[in-house]
């Protein structure tokens, strides 16, 4: 993954689709949550994952790029 940080999250890859025009512009905020979640995932559902989506809203974001790493 060091080799090629587009792995995790695709920036450059997301740019180069702007630069051709194929998407019209990234957000200007990215957003990153710890994979394992445990038995207990009532902060992620009642706290982190509300803020990302207004967060997400108020920027008015179209797609999500979700990458599993």
């Amino acid at each position: 993954m060091l080799r090629d940080l587009n792995v995790a999250l695709p920036l450059d890859r997301l740019r180069e689709l702007v630069a051709e025009g194929v998407v019209g512009e990234m957000a200007t905020a990215h957003y990153s949550i710890m994979g394992y979640q445990g038995n207990d995932t009532s902060i992620l559902e009642n706290e982190s994952a509300p803020a990302i989506a207004e967060a997400m809203l108020d920027e008015h974001v179209d797609l999500a790029v979700l990458a599993p790493v």
